[in-house]
């Protein structure tokens, strides 16, 4: 019964402990043991589904990814499992290394290293600000893609237009480069620069795609795909922004509670 206990120990609490230590120390251990341990438990459950599609007679191809998908999803949980037994352990004002090793913590891992210990507010204030930053990147994000989505004040006709010209990204640019779009209207060629992969499209050359413009000023045109895409990116990005300050907001209260609450146990 104690080694029964023992084990669920390990695999419930001190496990997840002892991987996120190893996590956080830096190693690149984690990450190979992750890949490693997904192979594994992934070729145990293909070959154990194998083995019940052939007893089962029924389909051993299909019952083998069934069993290796179960295989990935039970990692996956133990890594989901990992994150809820730390944040219980920053609750408890406990360490992973404690937690994992059952002594108390030295050296490089005392509580110096910035986990909350009890007594602390269970917020830090660096989570509130790391929210805080999350929502001006990705607010600033979703507004870019509103400016692009933003329907035109005029009245606007929709044509093909030709990649004549592809510029190639520089050493230090991001993303896949640009293009340049030709389209005519009325017998008069215009031409604008976008970029080569607006939304789930990779542009090529010679390629014909649908080209929006405004009537009164045919020389406004803009891909059409682009503004498409730009409309979900824009939902996507606000909402992300959205989130993100509203946890903002609650984690900047418990950090403010919990540093008033400290301070009143010290007598002011």
């Amino acid at each position: 019964m104690r080694r029964i206990r023992g084990a669920l120990s390990w695999v419930f609490v001190r496990g997840p402990a002892a991987a996120y230590e190893l996590a956080d120390s830096g190693s690149s251990l984690f990450g190979i043991g992750a890949v490693v341990a997904m192979g594994l438990v992934g070729g145990l459950g293909a070959g154990v589904g194998a083995l019940v599609g052939v007893l089962a007679d029924r389909s051993v191809g299909d019952a083998a990814f069934v069993g290796g998908m179960v295989g990935l999803g039970v990692v996956m949980a133990w890594l989901v499992l990992m994150v809820v037994v730390v944040g219980i352990l920053w609750v408890r004002g406990v360490t992973p290394f404690e937690a994992a090793s059952g002594t108390e913590p030295t050296g490089r891992h005392a509580p110096s290293t910035g986990w909350r210990r009890r007594g602390q507010p269970l917020v830090p204030g660096s989570l509130a600000v790391f929210f805080v930053l999350m929502t001006v990147a990705f607010g600033s994000l979703g507004l870019h893609a509103r400016s692009v989505a933003e329907p035109a004040d005029q009245a606007t006709a929709i044509t093909n237009g030709t990649v004549v010209k592809i510029h190639e990204p520089g050493l230090l640019d991001k993303g896949s480069g640009t293009v340049d779009v030709r389209y005519s209207v009325g017998g008069v060629d215009y031409t604008f620069t976008t970029g080569r992969d607006p939304g789930d499209h990779l542009l090529a050359l010679d390629q014909v795609i649908p080209v929006e413009y405004v009537v009164a000023d045919p020389a406004k045109g803009r891909a059409v795909w682009r503004v498409e895409a730009a409309r979900d990116d824009q939902t996507f990005w606000l909402w992300l922004a959205g989130g993100c300050a509203v946890l903002g907001v609650l984690s900047g209260a418990g950090c403010l509670v919990g540093r008033l609450r400290s301070s009143g146990r010290r007598g002011g």
